[in-house]
């Protein structure tokens, strides 16, 4: 957050909307000298209170955008990051599933020597082993092209190697009821007060005249804007209601992943007691035959597949935190980074 922060353009951009939205109402202000006893008497008096009620709408939404301008890269660098760690889990478990299937083919190399597998059932073995490596490749492929994502979101040079250290801690994510949750959104969400800033303008303009624009093409500017705002309520509504029940999905994965897990732990310590008791073997050949290295294999993808459903749990609670005007980031929701390192710098 800290790199996003200092490096990304975007809040910079946003500041400097609100410093040239302040000089364009300063400037405005300095043509307003005087305000006629009987209302608006001149076009010239009337285009310069339109530009300034304009200017003044200008100023508060810059204002507003420069706030959101900071949850909005928050959002973003939860995205990538979690995205990030997602392939780094895809890519480190068929690592280890690569490692398991080298040790089979290995065996069924030896198998085929003896007699015990046919030439068919190690040709089999060979083709599952260079396609499970092609598999690595693209896994690796996207790892690196999530972390190039992350890199240029955080404004860092080309031959930036950062270590992902900190993990999702989030299992569920309490919220309102969604008809409030709702309400929130259409008022909070930038998606819609963006819309409502530009609608207020042409209200405003309903009792001006704005040199250069018909009366007909005001309407037709005005009902334009009250169409934009209503769709954009809509929008904001269907995204709420949609991240809502996502998030109830994921914490109802989350807690079976969690049962998965405890399981696999279990089946493996007595898996670990079989194999000293020489019961099974660590590898097998025959499918579906109980061996130790199955069941450490069932704990790595079972303990993956939880830290995969909180990392998502992660993000989506920061869109939807970000559609409801609440805190993007909390602490509680990751494990503390540890000391920055030298060469790889470890965020």
């Amino acid at each position: 957050m800290e790199l996003a922060f200092e490096n990304n353009p975007d809040l910079r951009l946003a500041e400097l909307g609100v410093k040239k939205a302040e000089l364009q109402m300063e400037d405005i202000i300095d043509l307003v000298d005087y305000f006629p006893t009987y209302g608006r008497v001149t076009t010239e008096y009337s285009q310069v209170l339109n530009t300034y009620y304009q200017a003044e709408v200008g100023l508060k939404t810059a204002q507003r955008a420069e706030l959101a301008a900071k949850d909005q890269i928050a959002t973003e660098v939860i995205a990538a990051y979690t995205e990030a760690l997602i392939n780094d889990n895809n890519r480190q478990s068929l690592q280890r599933t690569l490692e398991n299937t080298r040790d089979l083919h290995n065996v069924s190399n030896v198998a085929n020597r003896v007699g015990f597998i046919s030439p068919y059932d190690y040709e089999t073995s060979t083709t599952g082993l260079q396609q499970m490596e092609e598999g690595l490749r693209a896994a690796q492929l996207a790892y690196e092209g999530s972390i190039a994502n992350l890199r240029t979101l955080l404004g860092q040079s080309p031959d930036w190697k950062p270590v992902l250290t900190s993990e999702a801690l989030i299992t569920d994510y309490a919220r309102g009821e969604l008809s409030n949750e709702i309400i929130i959104g259409a008022s909070e969400s930038v998606l819609v007060w963006t819309k409502e800033a530009l609608l207020d303008i042409q209200k405003n303009q309903e009792y001006w005249f704005v040199p250069g624009l018909s009366r007909e093409m005001q309407e037709v500017n005005l009902d334009t804007a009250k169409l934009d705002y209503a769709d954009a309520k809509r929008t904001a509504r269907l995204m709420i209601e949609q991240m809502y029940y996502g998030i109830d999905t994921i914490e109802g994965q989350i807690k079976m992943a969690e049962l998965t897990y405890q399981k696999a732990l279990k089946d493996e310590e007595v898996a670990r007691l079989k194999y000293d008791l020489g019961l099974i073997p660590r590898v097998s050949l025959v499918p579906g035959a109980e061996s130790l290295e199955g069941k450490v294999i069932a704990v790595s993808e079972a303990s993956m597949n939880l830290s995969n459903l909180k990392l998502q749990l992660a993000n989506l609670k920061a869109q939807y935190a970000f559609m409801t005007g609440r805190d993007v980031f909390d602490e509680a929701d990751w494990t503390a980074p540890p000391v920055v390192g030298s060469e790889t710098e470890e965020i």
